[in-house]
């Protein structure tokens, strides 16, 4: 048996000098396990537990396949380190398909499977859950889309909301509270908008205004001027900009900032509903010096990406890191029930635990109706980069909040 030695919420093992996750996600107070064990045992003492993964693997799109192998090796890199405990991982692919993805968790259902994890998409989640709606079956998905959570749904994505309220409650510890909500139009722009109209409502900040454009740039630099002159009037302190950076995120912050220095006026805080660091480029944009956005807690991440490299020889998307979470959270469970027994079926209990649950992206919990909550941390743009300005807390509150 190999001897483990804890250090802060991973596991040394001396024979062959690696850090490994320790991924049982033991529900957590402050985060730290209440009865740590101190082996892992190599002889198999657990009844198998069946695990479905839905994947978009096999879709027309280059990039939705490379994400989705990633998602698999970071499934298959935690059933190994959990093997332990005889989770048993069978991949089923979608093609980012719904109707295709209804299919598989079917066929996952009739073939032994007790839990599903996936599918990535909010569509497929919706298709998965309509279909398997008199199975009492839970599924995790990787969605980040609250509207598809419920009814045996978890989702383990961080949501619009969350990062809202975040944002939020970070700027007004700041003082900035009169907040300016600058979306694109579409269905996209209307989800960031009512997560960030809920958040400042929600939180008592004030909605100074709210502003939207097409996606084009003739049309943002028209619509830039109107655009300004009502954060002027409405004497916004902050704005949450809910486009990403792949599409106008950099030239609607461009054009509002150019517009705010030419007429020597103080510039909002600029802040983001999405992850800027998706495309670093959009980093050395100058307008968003010193703009906030939201990341998960990094603690972990280093070592996370050394230990998929270490074992893939490839560097890792970021993302990944929710399949390894959400196969961790089973295995979490699955140490808390009965080893030599077989699971009909996890409970709702068994994943709405207050306390919540540690993993590679930090703590995490889900409440009753499937939606998760996660503590994140505000990271500061500096030029080409980014640094952590106030850090995600390791521990939850008792009430449910995002932190």
């Amino acid at each position: 048996m190999l001897r483990k030695h804890k250090i802060a919420s991973y596991y040394l093992y001396p024979n062959i000098g690696i850090l490994l996750i320790i991924i049982f996600l033991i529900t957590v107070s402050g985060c730290t396990p209440k009865n740590s064990p101190t082996e892992i045992l190599e002889d198999n003492n657990y009844h198998p537990t069946q695990i479905a993964l839905l994947l978009p693997l096999e879709s027309q799109n280059k990039n939705t396949n490379v994400l989705a192998n990633n998602l698999k090796n970071a499934a298959r890199l935690a059933a190994h380190d959990l093997k332990h405990l005889n989770l048993i991982l069978t991949i089923y692919p979608t093609s980012g398909e719904p109707a295709r993805a209804a299919y598989a968790a079917k066929a996952a259902v009739e073939n032994g499977s007790q839990i599903i994890v996936g599918p990535l998409l909010s569509e497929e989640t919706l298709a998965v859950k309509i279909a398997l709606k008199k199975d009492l079956i839970k599924i995790i998905s990787l969605s980040n889309d609250p509207s598809v959570a419920g009814n045996g749904v978890f989702i383990m994505g961080t949501s619009f909301q969350s990062v809202a309220k975040r944002l939020v409650t970070f700027s007004q510890s700041k003082g900035l509270k009169r907040i300016a909500i600058v979306s694109p139009k579409g269905p996209i722009g209307i989800n960031g908008i009512e997560a960030a109209k809920d958040a400042i409502i929600g939180n008592g900040s004030i909605l100074s205004m709210i502003a939207t454009y097409p996606l084009n740039v003739s049309d943002i630099g028209e619509l830039s001027p109107t655009i300004y002159e009502d954060l002027i009037n409405s004497n916004t302190d902050a704005i949450i900009f809910t486009d990403s950076p792949t599409r106008g995120l950099g030239f609607i912050t461009e054009q509002i900032s150019t517009l705010f220095k030419r007429n020597s006026k103080n510039m909002p805080q600029f802040m983001g509903l999405t992850r800027w660091d998706s495309a670093p480029s959009i980093l050395d944009e100058p307008s968003l010096k010193r703009g906030w956005f939201v990341v998960p807690d990094q603690r972990f991440k280093k070592r996370y990406a050394a230990r998929y490299f270490e074992t893939f020889g490839t560097n890792t998307i970021e993302i990944s890191s929710l399949a390894y979470d959400a196969i961790a959270l089973i295995g979490g469970v699955r140490k808390l029930l009965d080893p030599k027994t077989e699971t009909k079926a996890f409970k709702q209990e068994h994943f709405t635990d207050k306390n919540g649950f540690i993993g590679v992206n930090g703590i995490f919990r889900f409440n009753q109706t499937g939606e998760s909550d996660r503590s994140l941390s505000v990271a500061e743009v500096i030029p080409g980069h980014f640094k952590i300005i106030d850090d995600a807390k390791k521990q939850f509150m008792k009430n449910y909040n995002s932190q």
